[in-house]
């Protein structure tokens, strides 16, 4: 059996009905096998419904308290919304996790698991936007609600960036490292499961097809995830996501989509030796 395997998550599935189809469209043409659902995505009742009928492929939960709508009521959340709308941002958390911020981010979070759960799909992991859960305290409450409900995998593992990915990529990705190590001393061993290396955190916004084939074909042993942000994006995508703000340049997406669904990858993958497999597979 082959020592390297490879999870391919795409996040953002939901966000929109473009986006389900680009994440769909890579997992069936190409080598994307898992993809974290944004359970306050203007599509996520459709893409659920896609989701049924797809079970090759992995589904975790994307938690969000950063962009869009809250799924509870913005008159409950009082100190993590602004005009109806969830607003926290890095900067904000260590600030908001020692006011009441704490209970309310809670709250949401389960609210957005539970609308995951109660479609019936198995929850493979869960991760988040602009990977906020690591910061530590929140991560020691995603780990508490992995446990709760059940969940056997978490997105924690360390990315090695290079100069390649340029100076500000290299230095958020050391830092985001920092918080990762912190996470994964009190992580236990036992049912909650991660990848053993991060890799495309560096690549978001600017994945380069020759970049990625040289990645994948040097990858080191042990079990990868490779994050990416494949979509499909049109009108009704721009309408869908006015409430979320861009977190994300949409031409990227489709960049990302050709680049995963490219037989170049795929004989790059053959060529490592590498098996793809999702967070399923961990528990």
């Amino acid at each position: 059996m082959t020592d390297r395997q490879l999870i391919v998550n795409a996040d953002d599935f939901g966000l929109s009905q473009s986006i389900n189809q680009g994440i769909l469209e890579s997992h069936r043409r190409g080598i994307v096998t898992s993809t974290t659902v944004l359970a306050n995505g203007r599509a996520f009742e459709q893409g659920m419904e896609l989701l049924k009928s797809t079970p090759g492929l992995g589904v975790g939960v994307h938690l969000n308290v950063l962009r869009g709508p809250p799924l509870l009521d913005p008159a409950e959340l009082p100190e993590i919304t602004r005009q109806g709308r969830l607003y926290l941002s890095w900067k904000r958390l260590p600030v908001a996790l020692f006011r009441r911020e704490r209970l309310q981010i809670e709250r949401e979070y389960r609210a957005q698991i539970e609308r995951v759960l109660a479609q019936g799909i198995p929850v493979t992991h869960l991760d988040g936007e602009k990977h906020h859960q690591q910061f530590p305290p929140l991560f020691s409450l995603v780990l508490r609600l992995a446990e709760s409900y059940r969940i056997p995998a978490l997105r924690c593992a360390m990315e090695t960036p290079t100069l390649q990915h340029g100076l500000t990529k290299m230095v958020k990705v050391s830092m985001l490292n920092l918080m990762i190590w912190s996470n994964l001393r009190r992580l236990p061993h036992g049912p909650i499961r991660h990848a053993d290396h991060q890799t495309g955190i560096a690549m978001t916004g600017n994945m380069q097809p020759l970049h990625l084939e040289q990645t994948l074909r040097t990858l080191s042993p042990g079990i990868h995830e490779l994050c990416c942000h494949p979509g499909r994006v049109d009108a009704t995508h721009r309408l869908e996501t006015r409430d979320f703000g861009s977190f994300y340049i949409d031409s990227t997406r489709e960049a990302e989509l050709a680049i995963l669904t490219a037989p170049s990858i795929r004989q790059a993958l053959q060529d490592a030796d590498i098996r793809l497999i999702s967070y399923a597979h961990l528990s």
